[in-house]
């Protein structure tokens, strides 16, 4: 993204979670003591998110998650072309449960096999810190507390027409415990893009 260029994202996303809900059971077959889990699926609120150009490698971004959780960003690019390579630490903050702060730091690793495909998978890391107390139960089905392995796996595909659509999928595993929390969005990207004019077919 070059100086002083913007792009707009606004995507529809779920969210899913599996947890032990702190209560025990007996296993009738093995008789041994277990604990219950539970999960759980649904639609969330919308997000948005708008990207600016600091220097052709480096852009910020601040983004609205399911108008719940604020955020900024630093995405810095240093390999582009059809392997792409970056690194986006940020930092998020819930209101919606908690309050919650999310400090992340994730590895961006992109191929791009044509002018109009980008496929990206970002491994890496997250802390969360819940700052009120809250019920232990609650703390379990956020699986937010404390440190989390990260990883997404996304598509971009482009248009001619300055637009692009993100479908992506995101993991949060917590390293303290045994609960996981994914993530699942479509979104739709528009204003400026990477250019991989030079990946183009000759015609």
């Amino acid at each position: 993204m070059a100086p002083d260029e913007i792009a707009t994202t606004f995507s529809l996303e779920s969210y899913g979670f599996i947890a032990e809900t702190g209560r025990t059971r007996i296993d009738p077959a093995t008789g041994e003591m277990t604990t219950a889990t539970t999960s759980g699926f649904a639609p969330a609120l919308p997000s948005f998110q708008r990207r600016g150009g600091l220097t052709d490698r480096i852009d910020l971004g601040a983004h609205i998650h399911s108008l719940g959780t604020v955020g900024l960003d630093l995405k810095v690019n240093p390999v582009r072309g059809v392997f792409d390579l970056a690194v986006d630490p940020g930092a998020q903050f819930s209101f919606f449960q908690g309050p919650i702060i999310y400090m992340h730091a994730p590895v961006m690793l992109g191929v791009n096999p044509a002018d109009w495909l980008s496929i990206v998978v970002t491994p890496g890391i997250s802390y969360g810190i819940v700052m009120d107390p809250i019920k232990e139960k609650e703390k379990a089905l956020l699986a937010a507390d404390g440190l989390l392995l990260r990883g997404s796996l996304g598509l971009q595909l482009r248009s001619e027409r300055g637009v692009a659509f993100h479908p992506e999928l995101t993991m949060l595993k917590s390293l303290e415990g045994p609960e996981l929390s994914f993530n699942f969005g479509i979104g739709v990207n528009d204003g400026a893009l990477p250019s991989y004019e030079d990946l183009r077919a000759p015609m």
